[in-house]
């Protein structure tokens, strides 16, 4: 599961709790259902921002330095609501070369590997800190993708701030086409993503681009909105909104 920084962070710099609450509530329905549950998790460099009252635009290397702070501040608000369901969290930074290089990515998988047996929940994010634009994922859908192919994950569930992928921007009206399934990655499929990704809605590109990598990988991608009470479990309900990549056989 990924959960965007947009998502689990406000507008002020820090997390926002109602999410986290029931983000976390819905993973423990999980884990006590004796699923295996691995995050992905955004929000080091927007909660670094916040604690350290940064508001103007920030160079790499500052991202970076901002990136170190807020990674703590991350970390403690997912540990702190796993507490209180008696469930213990682990922190594991990647960067590209650890997903990419054949030994490396073996060593991060033999971690959350063993992470799971010992019953702690991984949450995954990049190393923020270490990372330069030309070698990072880019995004964290991407790593979500890469990580769900090297531990041959069934499902990636990518939590975001609406329901799926619209075939026009969707501007609240009775109109807007959700796009409920989608079985191939086809031009017209991307064009919809890129109209989404252009006015801010949702960050589509990368969405797609990380269905596509798990759908190869046959793993199956679910877009949903993570803003709702039950935003894992609702999956469940057939009027739940969201946009499935199924995976090929």
């Amino acid at each position: 599961m990924k959960i965007g920084s947009s998502l689990l962070t406000n507008s002020k710099g820090v997390v926002n709790k109602s999410v986290l609450k029931n983000v976390v509530a819905d993973i423990v329905w999980l884990l006590n259902k004796k699923k295996d549950v691995i995050v992905v998790s955004s929000g080091a460099i927007a909660l670094g921002r916040g604690k350290l009252k940064l508001k103007s635009e920030l160079t790499l290397n500052e991202s970076q330095a901002v990136a170190a702070t807020g990674q703590i501040e991350l970390m403690a608000a997912w540990q702190s609501e796993f507490k209180k369901h008696k469930f213990q969290v682990a922190q594991i930074l990647l960067s590209p070369s650890d997903a990419e290089n054949k030994k490396s990515s073996k060593n991060a998988i033999a971690t959350i590997e063993n992470l799971l047996k010992f019953g702690c929940v991984p949450i995954i994010n990049e190393n923020d800190t270490t990372s330069t634009d030309e070698i990072k994922f880019g995004d964290n859908d991407i790593l979500a993708a890469k990580i769900s192919k090297l531990v041959t994950a069934d499902h990636l569930i990518l939590l975001s701030n609406i329901d799926g992928l619209y075939s026009e921007p969707p501007k609240n009206q009775k109109n807007d086409i959700l796009i409920t399934e989608v079985k191939s990655i086809t031009k017209k499929i991307e064009s919809m993503a890129g109209t989404a990704s252009l006015l801010g809605k949702g960050g589509m590109v990368s969405k797609i681009k990380a269905a596509e990598i798990c759908m190869k990988s046959k793993c199956s991608v679910i877009i949903t909105s993570g803003l709702k009470k039950d935003p894992i479990k609702s999956l469940l309900r057939s009027t739940t909104k969201s946009t499935r990549f199924v995976a090929k056989s």
